[in-house]
């Protein structure tokens, strides 16, 4: 007869994250909705998700940045936190946990990443991600989808989801992954091969100004969140508070402090850093050249 003094091995792991409450909100109506056991399917996602990130984050942050990150994400969610309880796989929450360790990544950071970029469109994914990287000033946020369309829409997920409807959650971030690759392929940004003093290994990275200024190639978790509008556009001409005037007829608008929303950061958007002052002091030498 079974022993049932001995203990059995654990089917889940518990987890909790801080959520940022109006993001996490509308993420849990969607996966209600879509009528999807909440744990199980976060549980195969991240899974996933981790081994993008791996691929998409071959450094780790500094430990400047990784602080910077944690901070700004208090700050953020402070007064608008929600504890989040996963059931994750003991497998994934390992793994999970690893590999935050050693890419000094903030976990909590991760899944707040992810959550707003699954609970909100594809007008704020090109809001945040694409209209500085590829959008012009007069494109709609949305515009984006159509180009992934025409590049893609004969192949991948597009084509296969049609006759196995069952896939199409199981990467729900590829549309994005497909326009930055189709960015770089045509933008054809510079890279440099640049060794990473604390593993030795050989990793590409793009330049920035000045070029001895380095950050890894824009993906999913590398491409930066700074200061963001999250409303939806007016048509209104607008401008951030700290740049509004006194008596100002243009309304103002608040930008939120999106920086906690990263999994990696390169330390020239670290304030205070000496790649920070550099990168500043190259910014002033440009606009006093104009």
């Amino acid at each position: 007869m079974r022993d049932m003094t001995k203990s059995t091995v654990r089917k889940s792991s518990k987890i909790t994250v801080s959520g940022w409450r109006p993001v996490w909100s509308r993420l849990e109506k969607k996966l209600e909705s879509a009528c999807l056991n909440r744990d199980a399917y976060l549980s195969a996602l991240v899974n996933r998700e981790i081994d993008h990130l791996q691929e998409e984050m071959p450094i780790a942050n500094s430990e400047e940045a990784a602080r910077f990150i944690n901070k700004q994400l208090r700050a953020l969610i402070n007064h608008d936190a929600t504890p989040l309880s996963f059931a994750l796989s003991p497998q994934v929450a390992l793994k999970l946990n690893s590999v935050c360790e050693e890419k000094r990544i903030v976990r909590d950071a991760f899944f707040n990443r992810l959550f707003l970029f699954l609970a909100f469109g594809p007008e704020m994914t090109g809001k945040l991600l694409f209209r500085l990287l590829w959008l012009d000033e007069n494109a709609k946020d949305n515009q984006w989808t159509k180009y992934v369309w025409k590049e893609w829409q004969h192949d991948g997920p597009f084509f296969e989801n049609v006759f196995e409807p069952f896939l199409a959650h199981q990467d729900p971030l590829w549309p994005i992954r497909a326009c930055f690759e189709q960015i770089e392929h045509e933008d054809k940004p510079k890279y440099v091969d640049w060794v990473d003093p604390e593993t030795g290994k050989s990793v590409k990275m793009a330049t920035w100004v000045p070029e001895e200024l380095l950050h890894l190639p824009y993906r999913f978790y590398t491409a930066p969140l700074t200061d963001q509008d999250l409303r939806k556009s007016t048509g209104t001409a607008k401008h951030p508070v700290a740049r509004g005037k006194p008596n100002d007829a243009v309304p103002q608008v608040a930008y939120h402090n999106l920086y906690g929303l990263n999994c990696y950061l390169p330390n020239f958007l670290v304030p205070g850093h000496p790649d920070w002052k550099t990168a500043q002091s190259a910014t002033d030498v440009l606009l006093a050249e104009l």
